[in-house]
């Protein structure tokens, strides 16, 4: 076998072994859905990185960068998040989501060749997600019982960027993914109301619910002069899929049944918003880079109405469909980005940032279920060059935010008035990158 072959190989075995760890976790969002940095490099500037493209994971931000980098270059990561969550409502002074670390790796390889004005690349990143867990929650049927919902996003993401000319390049990613999503909803609740019997309450637990996810991301870097460079990207609206899930109802109080159901789930109206945005980044010095993003999420069009949708009852006599709305109605938002990096030596790179991004939740539609709230984020990092690797480290702050949703509608907002959620996180992230020519 002859060695370029045996490289692709360990590459491609290397990439589908990183693919099995990756696809089973879920990560925590920043902002709304998505994070705000994706590696070491752009968590140290708090996701400030759509001009500063210049790295193997940039494919993931703005695919047009990696047109600058010459040879063949791999990088790995590993995000290390750990949310704070609490809520209350009428029956719970405080309740303390359970505290978990989530690991989340990513890899990215690109190749270009010096008599060519293409670059190729491929990731496997975790794109998104949320979640949490409130477990001896009091309910308002006397019962103590339990939330819990998880939504999983990963991608493996083919990437070419082309060469315009010596100072402008575009690119454009294809991330092909899956995605799954999980809840319960006071399981172990069953609550039948002989007055008003449409007015009663059986809890569900919903299994895995997923399916292929697909979006393209597009992107355009100019190098104005030396020291500016301008970058912009788009990324579609995630085309989602959420079927083949397995949903329990507890129809344990109702007078007829009297005993849990399993139907077949399957989920609608959830998806992963588009996007828009543009960056600067600005050497005043040889030995400074300071970068500026905004961006756009769209998560209006995205995120109105979940409805759950349960059939095949395994029970007879059972209702033969199930029909739970979620309504969301989320707001689009604009995300700020600012970031710096300051050379101090020939192999030490220090960096930090700060990223502000709009609240999508209404308060009037605010639930523990999907606490996706955070909007002040602060990071610090360094990167170390040693040979042809260079080490890199961020960590990020999601400082703590929290509201309170006052709507008396219970088809809204089954938490009840005053209803709140407090969210925070700490994000570090280490990765390693090389370059083999």
């Amino acid at each position: 076998m002859r060695p370029h072959t045996a490289g692709r190989l360990s590459t491609v075995l290397l990439m589908a072994a990183w693919a099995a760890v990756l696809a089973p976790l879920p990560v925590f969002a920043t902002n709304g859905m998505y994070l705000v940095s994706y590696g070491a490099e752009a968590t140290g500037r708090a996701g400030a990185n759509l001009a500063v493209s210049d790295r193997t994971l940039a494919l993931n931000a703005n695919p047009a960068g990696i047109a600058q980098v010459q040879g063949r270059h791999y990088s790995m990561n590993v995000s290390l998040l750990a949310p704070e969550l609490s809520a209350g409502n009428a029956v719970n002074d405080n309740l303390e989501a359970e505290d978990r670390l989530f690991p989340m790796p990513a890899f990215g390889h690109i190749r270009s060749r010096p008599d060519s004005k293409w670059t190729w690349g491929i990731g496997l990143v975790g794109q998104g997600g949320m979640g949490a867990t409130f477990k001896n929650a009091n309910t308002f049927f006397g019962t103590r019982d339990e939330t819990f919902t998880e939504v999983r996003f990963a991608t493996l993401t083919p990437t070419v960027a082309y060469a315009l000319t010596e100072d402008m390049s575009i690119g454009a990613s294809l991330n092909l993914g899956w995605a799954d999503a999980s809840f319960r909803f006071y399981p172990q609740t069953s609550f039948f109301n002989t007055a008003d019997p449409a007015n009663s309450f059986f809890g569900v637990a919903m299994q895995r619910a997923g399916g292929p996810q697909v979006n393209l991301r597009l992107g355009w870097l100019w190098q104005a002069d030396p020291r500016l460079s301008v970058g912009a990207i788009y990324q579609t609206e995630t085309q989602s899929t959420f079927e083949d899930g397995a949903m329990t109802v507890n129809f344990a109080a109702h007078p007829q049944l009297g005993r849990k159901v399993k139907y077949d789930a399957e989920m609608d109206g959830f998806t992963f918003a588009a996007q828009a945005g543009v960056g600067l980044a600005w050497r005043p010095a040889d030995d400074w880079v300071l970068a500026v993003d905004v961006k756009r999420y769209f998560w209006d069009a995205a995120i109105d109405t979940i409805t759950v949708t349960g059939r095949n009852p395994d029970v007879q006599g059972a209702p033969a469909e199930v029909v739970l709305p979620f309504v969301f109605n989320w707001k689009n938002q604009w995300v700020y980005a600012v970031g710096a990096d300051w050379r101090a030596s020939d192999r030490l790179t220090l960096r930090a940032g700060y990223n502000y991004g709009d609240d999508p939740v209404p308060d009037a539609t605010l639930t523990p279920l999907f606490p996706a709230t955070t909007t002040r984020h602060a990071s610090l990092g360094l990167a170390w060059l040693a040979g042809n690797k260079t080490y890199e480290a961020g960590i990020e702050r999601a400082f703590p935010h929290e509201q309170t949703n006052n709507n008396l509608d219970p088809r809204v907002n089954p938490f009840g008035p005053g209803a709140r959620v407090t969210h925070e996180q700490w994000t570090l992230s280490l990765g390693v990158s090389w370059a083999l020519d």
